[in-house]
């Protein structure tokens, strides 16, 4: 049986570089892709960014010069049409209904080997394109294996392609890398692990509002309590 967190073997790697070329070119053209900010060329870390459309994942792997592996739902993991490529890719599913232990320990095994994860801390697409509140649970991984966050914004990915529609519109996309936020950083935020782990999840998903222009949903949420 083959292991799922295996790094990938030179054939997929060549196949996979050459796809990220060819979409890359392809959202430079048609959408005029911008790529705001840089990422590290080694070592791992967590990409988290804001979901405001199907094609982000596929506008964040683009941009991003390290080959991303993603967290994603179940339900979207299991497509009938694209299952293979999100295996192929070595997409990490999450269950809805039961705890995800097994989908961690793969998270956590790609890091310790340097790779790059990717998540949606919203844990789902926004309807509006305006933030959600994030999810403690994504960021969990981020704590327990001490690891850098990189926040990253994406813009335009709702005007070309929102929720429901299924042929995209020529707008421009723009994603935006920002500063890196360290392990002690996150760690500092709070006394106990559950309160460390809120207090992070607020901060990422303040740092993620801002490369976007816009204000995170906890905040606008603490000024409507605060009034």
């Amino acid at each position: 049986m083959v292991d799922p967190s295996a790094r990938p073997g030179r054939l997929s790697t060549a196949l996979f570089w050459l796809l990220w070329f060819t979409v890359r070119m392809g959202l430079r053209l048609f959408f005029r892709l911008r790529i705001e900010g840089r990422i590290p060329r080694e070592g791992p870390f967590v990409l988290a960014a804001n979901h405001i459309s199907f094609i982000d994942p596929i506008v964040l792997g683009s941009a991003a010069p390290r080959r991303v592996v993603f967290l994603m739902t179940e339900v979207v993991y299991r497509s009938r049409q694209m299952g293979w490529f999100y295996r192929w890719n070595q997409a990490i599913p999450l269950s809805t209904r039961v705890p995800n232990r097994e989908s961690m320990r793969r998270a956590r095994t790609m890091l310790q080997q340097g790779r790059v994860i990717g998540i949606f801390p919203e844990g789902g697409i926004s309807r509006d394109g305006l933030p959600l509140l994030g999810s403690p649970g994504a960021v969990s991984l981020v704590l327990n294996e001490g690891v850098p966050i990189i926040p990253v914004g994406i813009l335009g990915t709702h005007d070309a392609l929102p929720p429901g529609r299924r042929l995209p519109r020529l707008k421009r996309i723009t994603v935006r890398f920002g500063t890196p936020l360290t392990p002690a950083e996150l760690e500092n935020a709070g006394s106990d692990r559950r309160e460390r782990l809120q207090a992070a999840t607020r901060l990422i998903m303040a740092r993620i509002a801002e490369l976007t222009g816009q204000e995170s949903r906890e905040s606008v949420l603490d000024a409507a309590a605060a009034r």
